[in-house]
């Protein structure tokens, strides 16, 4: 009796073969499997490396036809860059033949059971296999769930097949439409739009075109600085007629004292968060170290590779009911340095944890099983901190917080004045992430008097609503019921690959993608419609759960999206005209970064094949010329240089003056002779838009800079090899890698060093 175990991806494999005996290792053409034997069975455990399969067109048409349904499932080799793939087929077919039993070991997801059912039946020839279903690859939870396998859940599969067919159904046909538009103007641009990205990128286009259009409406502010500076604010807190705030203020301008009239003191008990489902965990890790949303979810993903926390793509608040099964996970934290007196104490009180709202019929809630074994990344250590945290922390007590409301005269106008302190940490104390405002106020009874120092008035202006993060975007979607726990970060990222969207600490939609959503939103706003994709959503859980059928939605669907292209291609030239007009004029002004000092003309951005740089449009008449350098992307954020009036660049995360004369970047150096250490010849001083800095005199055929004020090297760095050097923070002189970013080692300057300094 032998036994195939089809895994979703390598290092699963190794992890389950290992749990369930003593796996030797073995490989066909380079793809590894594992051999093993369990009660007197031959095991054989290989894996999938993700999608083995994929979608395309049965029948190759002329470029650009459309519409097109006509599709089918072949190997994913197919796709640019995943020829690798076929090993993967060739060797589960090979394995297969030798298989009596078979088990699939996936991710228990939508996206898991379709690619182990796609292996087994495109793979194994076979339709049928035992299902083993865990939430963390712990050894005990697979030896439980290979003892104790389900089925394959074929309403997941044919979820999982719905979803990825409607994704093709309107990515391809709608992107094609698009740019069938624009060829039939005569012109040409890839363009591209899908199922949930078109009412994302619609939904952002609105908030964008709410801040183009925000006129600010002034207000005015009267507060009073008292002793020991403290501060105090008009209980009306905003003056909408200038007049009025004017008459108040002058009536108190003057006064010296304060009255408390009233005093309130409130105490809250703030209930721990609940654990985390991915939602959550993406928006924390983007707000307290600015970890985007797809790459928390790549970490996480490999953090449950490696056994450390259970299933990350999951939409659940709560953590497993079975006590055993945590009190076996709290056994092992309790060994851990930091975490382990908060496990014990859970132990030993048998504390519960809270639980959220929400929850997912596969996966509890993301936590912590194990520590780590292995040194992790910076970014790694920094999201598993962030969910043993939050999983410690659920099972804790209450923080209490003591809130004071002040109420103040002077001269009968009536100020606030507001305190806040912590009584009791609480889950506060492990979990300390969210910051408490702690403001302590004085010890002050009714009919005190306050000494006060200043009364000011402000005038400020309402602001326009904010964009959205890249964090705050994921919760938007799924409160809008589009895309999947999975699947949202990576819509984001499309939209900002596609440069309709731009990441500068917050979503900016570029004039490119305004002019995508215009142009939709006038000639077939269906396209764009969310209600459209939030019902498709719908079905699809409806198709999941076996209350409709697949084929009935895929049928529909297509003939919703049928009329929508007869619609479309009725108008392709007047939506050709309009779109081009639109890239045109986006096009223009994003390569435009400011005035030209010489001419007054624009000063626009150049890529051209021996480089990069600002130059005048007004060229050859105007040979005004600033070199960029070859690397780094290139924003235009649309402000000047304080010292000398010159266009600012952000070049990768710096901002640039363009202007290699700037005062800012003048240095005095010393004349001396220096050599090139590449080649012998001269080095000399030289201007870029960094800066001043040393260069070979042999340039182009030796291309070696030094910066004027070379580091101090001072070792090797015991983590990557890189130069240990002296660098200057907030906090002084240290030690750190001159690879960073890419390596964080740092440590404290010794004595002798500063020294030698």
């Amino acid at each position: 009796m032998t036994a195939l175990i089809i895994c979703e991806k390598p290092s699963v494999a190794k992890k389950i073969a290992n749990a369930l005996g003593k796996a030797k290792k073995k490989s066909i053409d380079g793809v590894p499997y594992y051999e093993l034997e369990r009660d007197g069975k031959k095991i054989i455990v290989a894996s999938a490396v993700g999608h083995l399969f994929t979608l395309v067109e049965k029948e190759n048409k002329e470029f650009g036809f459309y519409p097109v349904f006509d599709i089918k499932w072949v190997p994913a080799s197919v796709d640019k860059g995943k020829e690798y793939v076929n090993k993967y087929i060739k060797a589960l077919k090979k394995l297969s033949k030798d298989a009596d039993e078979f088990y699939i070991a996936t991710d228990w997801d939508i996206e898991g059971e379709l690619i182990g059912y796609h292996a087994l039946k495109y793979c194994c020839g076979r339709e049928k296999a035992k299902r083993m279903r865990f939430s963390s690859l712990t050894k005990k939870e697979i030896v439980r769930a290979f003892e104790n396998p389900d089925e394959i859940d074929y309403g997941l599969v044919d979820a999982g097949e719905s979803r990825h067919i409607l994704d093709w159904y309107f990515g391809i046909n709608l992107s094609r439409a698009l740019m069938n538009a624009i060829r039939a103007v005569n012109r040409w641009k890839t363009m591209s739009v899908g199922r949930v990205q078109g009412p994302a990128l619609a939904f952002l286009t609105e908030r964008e075109l709410e801040i183009k259009k925000f006129i600010p409406k002034p207000y005015w502010v009267i507060e009073a600085l008292l002793k020991d500076n403290l501060k105090a604010i008009h209980e009306k807190e905003k003056f909408w007629n200038e007049k009025e705030a004017k008459n108040v203020y002058e009536k108190i301008k003057d006064e010296k004292s304060a009255k408390v009239v009233e005093i309130k003191k409130t105490k809250r008990k703030l209930k721990p968060l609940p654990p985390f489902d991915l939602g959550t965990l993406q928006r924390e890790a983007y707000s307290y170290f600015k970890i985007s949303p797809k790459e928390t979810q790549e970490i996480a993903q490999k953090l449950y590779e490696n056994a450390l926390i259970s299933y990350p793509r999951t939409s659940s608040q709560k953590l497993p009911k079975d006590r055993k099964y945590l009190e076996d996970i709290l056994n092992i934290i309790k060994n851990h340095p930091v975490y382990g007196k908060w496990a014990e104490r859970i132990l030993k009180e048998n504390l519960k944890p809270v639980e959220g709202k929400k929850e997912d019929p596969a996966h509890p809630a993301i936590h912590i099983v194990d520590i780590p074994k292995e040194e992790l990344s910076e970014k790694e250590k920094e999201i598993y901190d962030l969910i043993a945290r939050r999983t410690l922390a659920a099972f804790w007590d209450n923080a209490e917080r003591e809130y004071l409301n002040v109420k103040i005269d002077i001269k009968g106008e009536k100020f606030k004045l507001s305190g806040s302190r912590t009584v009791k940490e609480g889950w506060h104390e492990i979990y300390y992430f969210p910051k408490f405002d702690e403001i302590e106020l004085p010890p002050l009874k009714k009919n005190d008097i306050i000494k006060v120092e200043k009364i000011t008035i402000t005038r400020k202006e309402t602001q326009p609503p904010k964009r959205y993060t890249v964090a705050s975007i994921i919760k938007e979607l799924e409160k809008r019921g589009l895309g999947t726990k999975a699947t949202r970060a990576e819509i984001i990222d499309k939209l900002i690959k596609r440069g309709y969207v731009i990441d500068d600490g917050s979503l900016k939609v570029t004039d490119l993608g305004i002019s995508v959503i215009e142009t939709l939103k006038r000639f077939c706003p269906e396209i764009i419609d969310e209600k459209m994709t939030r019902d498709l959503e719908e079905k699809l859980e409806k198709i999941q759960f076996r209350k409709i059928k697949k084929d009935d939605v895929l049928d529909e669907a297509e003939k919703r999206l049928r009329k929508i292209l007869e619609e479309f291609k009725k108008k392709e030239e007047d939506i050709g005209i309009y779109l081009i007009k639109n890239l045109d004029a986006t096009n223009k002004k994003a390569k435009i970064v400011g005035k030209c000092p010489k001419c007054g003309g624009d000063l626009i951005l150049i890529r051209h094949k021996k480089g990069r740089f600002v130059g005048c449009s007004n060229y050859p008449e105007c040979d005004v010329k600033y070199s960029l350098p070859d690397k780094g992307r290139i924003k235009i954020p649309n402000k000047v240089c304080d010292a000398c009036k010159s266009p600012i660049l952000k070049i990768g995360d710096r901002e640039i003056c363009i202007n290699p004369e700037c005062p800012l970047k003048q240095v005095e150096v010393k004349e001396e002779d220096r050599i090139c250490p590449k080649c012998g010849a001269k080095l000399i001083l030289k201007k870029g838009v960094y800066g001043a800095f040393y260069g070979c005199s042999n340039y182009p055929k030796c291309k070696y800079t030094e910066p004027i004020n070379k580091k101090e090297v001072v070792g090797k760095c015991p983590k990557c090899g890189g130069d240990l050097v002296v660098r200057e923070g907030k906090f002084g002189k240290f030690v750190g890698c001159s690879n960073y970013p890419k390596c964080r080692y740092t440590e404290k300057l010794k004595l002798n060093e500063k020294e030698e300094k």
